[in-house]
């Protein structure tokens, strides 16, 4: 009996006039496999803009900010204030002065965002492992006497993006001039006047992130301090630690001995909405795209609900031979797991081979038919960040896996409760 069992599982698989895998059973595999792909696809890009955006962001800004109301008038007293805290993840503590201005070159003008560093106590790894022409010096140029300056003197060193340089029309060795908001001295009278000071550009920097290659300059704080009259005062300090992740509790701690008369931020809080909206979106993309595998699960019921129609004869010899209703459920059960896993294979692969090769496709498609997919003037980099994350993907399996199952369930149990009298009653 067991032999005739298996014979007639095998005739019922295979059906009488169609192969298993039936031109529907392919859409139904080919529904599966975009829906994977896709969400294996977007995910990956996501999470490399987390990577990207969180590596850039705490490499350029402060992982910690302390600023006082009004500016910080004594940023040594500061500093080893913070130092007697003797928190061991800090590894650096560096005054800075920052602000708006315009850098102007003879070509162009620029808004621009002004920071005005300390190089000794201001880590510049980022910078140095980007930088594309010249150098990271910031200290004073001097220049003798020639026939263009009557006398000698001594300019600012500034250090930009290539995307402002290209901008500006400037490189290396060439003078460019920032023009600040600075208040007038009479505070009474709050006039605000323009000031405008030159300075030699000693090094340009790509960081592969528009918002910084355009817009950020870098000069040293003595000239900050300068451009934006601040005398002595900074506008804060700028704190590093070993784990960008624990900046909330070293911000927690560092506020608690300072109190009210400062203010601390981490780079989380300096992000937030950002990094937030950006969470959102991947939530949202993600539902979104497995809708497909939804659809795809719908012409998986369509196709087992016809192949049982089709087989409703086959059905009825196997119930005649001993079948269990059990056993005609697990056989169309196991129908939709094997169409929905073959689904899941190729998408997967599909999916994992386009999310290492993206940069490749997106230049192929631009140079093939003047496509531009990721433009970097929209978004945040010159290239399409990627982080294939086997959670997520696992995560995205096991859902498609869950819905294949799920769209056996119907067919199944509308073949087992067929009775093998009328299923062979007429043929």
């Amino acid at each position: 009996m067991k032999f005739e069992y298996f014979i007639a599982t095998k005739y019922l698989l295979k059906g009488r006039r169609h192969g298993f895998v039936s031109l529907i059973a392919s859409i139904s595999i080919l529904g599966i496999a975009v829906g994977v792909m896709a969400l294996i696809v977007v995910l990956a890009v996501m999470s490399g803009f987390d990577r990207e955006l969180k590596t850039k962001i705490v490499g350029v800004q402060p992982h910690i900010v302390l600023e006082g109301i009004g500016g910080v008038e004594d940023a040594n007293e500061v500093r080893k204030t913070v130092e007697s805290l003797e928190i061991s993840n800090i590894t650096s503590i560096a005054p800075f002065v920052q602000g708006q201005g315009i850098i102007r070159s003879s070509q162009n003008a620029v808004g621009v965002a002004v920071k005005g560093i300390d190089p000794d106590h201001e880590p510049l790894g980022l910078f140095e492992k980007h930088l594309k022409l010249g150098s990271l010096e910031l200290d004073d140029f001097s220049f003798s006497a020639s026939r263009e300056r009557k006398r000698a003197g001594s300019m600012g060193r500034a250090v930009i993006g290539e995307e402002l340089a290209q901008r500006l029309r400037v490189s290396v060795g060439d003078v460019v001039t920032i023009i600040s908001p600075a208040l007038d001295e009479d505070l009474a009278r709050s006039i605000k006047r323009a000031k405008s000071v030159p300075f030699v550009v000693s090094g340009v920097f790509r960081l592969g992130m528009n918002d910084f290659d355009s817009n950020l300059v870098l000069i040293h704080i003595k000239q900050g301090r300068a451009l934006y009259q601040m005398g002595n005062r900074v506008t804060g300090m700028s704190i590093r630690l070993s784990d960008v992740d624990l900046a909330d509790q070293v911000k927690a701690s560092i506020q608690g001995r300072f109190g009210t008369g400062y203010v601390a931020r981490s780079w989380i809080d300096l992000n937030r909405t950002f990094f937030r909206a950006l969470q959102v979106e991947k939530t949202v993309m993600t539902v979104l795209l497995s809708l497909i595998i939804l659809v795809a699960a719908f012409n998986i019921i369509s196709t087992l609900i016809m192949g049982v129609m089709e087989k409703t004869k086959d059905i009825g010899i196997l119930r005649a031979l001993g079948a269990t209703r059990g056993a005609v459920r697990r056989i169309f059960l196991l129908q939709g797991f094997v169409v929905g896993w073959l689904g899941i294979v190729v998408g997967a692969l599909a999916g994992l081979a386009l999310a290492y090769n993206l940069n490749p496709v997106s230049d192929f498609l631009e140079r093939t038919f003047g496509i531009s997919v990721f433009p970097s003037d929209i978004y945040y980099f010159d290239r399409i960040p990627a982080e294939i994350n086997m959670h997520d993907v696992l995560l995205v399996v096991a859902f498609a896996l869950l819905m294949s199952l799920l769209a056996g369930v119907y067919p199944a149990h509308y073949a087992a409760k067929l009775d093998p009298v009328q299923a062979l009653r007429y043929e």
